[in-house]
């Protein structure tokens, strides 16, 4: 009985190991296939700040 309980918890701890591997690559990938489509073409000469930002607005002291 103890043997079964040990072989379940080896691999139990071997698939998550796997399992953990198996997405930092994937995520990894994905990261670079993101960057690489960045990088591909620019907006047709647009800023590559969004509208979601808003504007750059002057910072001005003012004297009281």
């Amino acid at each position: 009985m103890i043997l079964l309980i040990r072989a379940i918890l080896v691999f139990l701890i071997i698939y998550l190991l796997v399992r953990s591997f198996v997405r930092y690559f994937a995520e990894e990938e994905d990261s670079r296939r993101f960057d690489e489509r960045g990088k591909s073409q620019p907006e047709n000469g647009k800023k590559g700040v969004s509208r979601e930002i808003g504007e750059y607005v002057d910072y001005e002291e003012v004297d009281d």
